[in-house]
């Protein structure tokens, strides 16, 4: 019981600030754990979340700035997302030092590690360049699906209005709320699916 909230009180201090920096070189700690093994992968798992919440406040940014003002936010939540998905978060960094503290116990010992790694800028740059692409995709993609939904409203209100003459007015409330849903639909398909 002693041993089970010792380890309990060591892994609640471990969740102290991630990451420290030094000059160019960040630290991430990991969590406290009972083997070595287990305190790598635990700062590996740090890493990992450091780099993602990263490169998405980074493509926040760059979304604000590269979006236009009429597109629609939940669009571009969906682009960076996929982005982030994607992105090779091993190829970004570059381990340059690892340090393990190993803390002596009653019940056994304990251990954490820290990683030091710093960006790769050439794969910064490289991720800067794809996400861009991918934000001038979404535009020109939503300027295209806009223009289509205008010609297929253009076209149905042709095609009603034709019909609504050709019944002479019987089918007029039929005509406009066949129009009136088709309308509605047709940009849901185009910009959700």
């Amino acid at each position: 019981m002693i041993a089970f909230f010792l380890s309990t009180l060591i892994a609640c201090s471990a969740h102290q600030a991630p990451q420290v920096s030094m000059g160019s070189a960040v630290a991430v700690h990991g969590d406290t754990e009972l083997s070595s093994a287990d305190a790598l992968a635990s700062a590996e798992l740090r890493v990992d979340e450091h780099i993602r919440s990263l490169w998405e406040e980074r493509a926040k940014r760059t979304a604000l700035r590269r979006s236009p003002v009429w597109m629609p936010q939940m669009l571009t939540d969906n682009v960076i997302r996929r982005w982030l998905v994607d992105l090779p978060v091993q190829g970004l960094f570059k381990q340059v030092n690892r340090d393990e503290k190993e803390r002596v116990h009653e019940f056994g010992n304990s251990f954490q590690t820290t990683l030091w790694i710093v960006e790769d800028q050439e794969m910064v740059r490289t991720g800067h360049r794809r996400l861009r692409a991918e934000l001038d995709l979404l535009t020109r993609s939503t300027v295209a699906k806009a223009g289509g939904v205008a010609v297929v409203w253009a076209f149905l209100a042709l095609l009603l209005s034709w019909l609504d003459r050709l019944s002479r007015g019987y089918m007029t409330g039929r005509l406009r709320a066949v129009g009136a849903l088709g309308g509605l639909l047709m940009p849901i398909a185009l910009f959700l699916v």
